[in-house]
């Protein structure tokens, strides 16, 4: 498995894309930070260095692409064939792949806050200091940082687990794509129908999209949990919990698919 984790990371770092997306990150992380200091009232510094100027919400759908292209293009490439012999089983195979993907995902995110750092410290340091408290959240701005990251990181892989499941049930990595993207960036509008439902039928708390809210939860705890009727322990819970349980399944019908 290590073998192929290895060729999985060389494979996506000789992809042009995977340099073309760290450069879109680094201009956009910034970018902000420019137009932090140029534009304040329309681009707080305080609230986008929580979300490291933008690049977190880019790096989610960098990674769902990603996701869904290094399952499908086995088969588009008809390079699975090829692999099995040399491993044990095709779930060796795809268990390399999600290893890759998290250490990708993982190193975006290092990336990106470094570089959140450095704009702080060269550009931000006079306006605001990491142990400032955000009046909203009574919590300090590098606690608030720290926990939006993590926040985001636990739901991108819930998306994620979501999307890799679909990969291995299509050939075609567009569904995988589409639905990832879409789940994306309707969660808010689907959010506040969600809301409505769960308060009229308190069993729908239990449905994966809710369990999407919980970066939000964690910055209005109090708001949040009366919309999502779970606590924030309940949030992370289901979201691991979802998480182990979509990969598993796309693990089982990648197995069984016909390459």
């Amino acid at each position: 498995m290590l073998n192929l984790t290895r060729q999985e990371c060389y494979k996506l770092a000789k992809k042009r894309s995977t340099l073309i997306f760290i450069i879109i990150l680094v201009i956009q992380n910034l970018a902000f930070a420019v137009l932090s200091l140029k534009i304040a009232k329309l681009f707080p510094a305080r609230f986008l260095f929580a979300g490291n100027f933008g690049t977190i919400s880019t790096i989610q759908l960098i990674t769902i692409a990603t996701a869904a292209s290094i399952v499908s293009s086995e088969f588009d490439y008809q390079t699975l064939k090829s692999l099995i012999p040399r491993t044990s089983s095709r779930q060796v195979i795809l268990i390399s792949k999600w290893l890759t993907l998290l250490g990708y995902t993982l190193s975006l995110l290092l990336l990106t806050s470094l570089i959140t750092l450095l704009a702080q410290l060269f550009f931000f340091q006079d306006i605001f200091s990491l142990t400032d408290t955000i009046p909203e959240l009574g919590l300090p701005i590098w606690q608030s940082w720290l926990t939006n990251i993590f926040a985001n990181f636990v739901n991108l892989w819930l998306l994620l687990s979501l999307v890799f499941l679909l990969a291995a049930l299509f050939k075609k990595n567009s569904v995988a794509i589409t639905v990832g993207i879409v789940v994306y960036f309707a969660l808010p509008v689907v959010g506040t129908l969600m809301g409505l439902l769960i308060h009229k039928w308190s069993v729908l708390k239990w449905n994966p999209l809710n369990f999407l809210n919980y970066p939000l939860q964690l910055n209005s705890p109090e708001i949040m949990a009366k919309i999502t009727k779970l606590s924030t322990t309940q949030l992370l819970i289901g979201n691991l919990g979802y998480t182990i349980l979509f990969l598993s399944i796309g693990l089982f019908f990648f197995a069984r698919k016909e390459a």
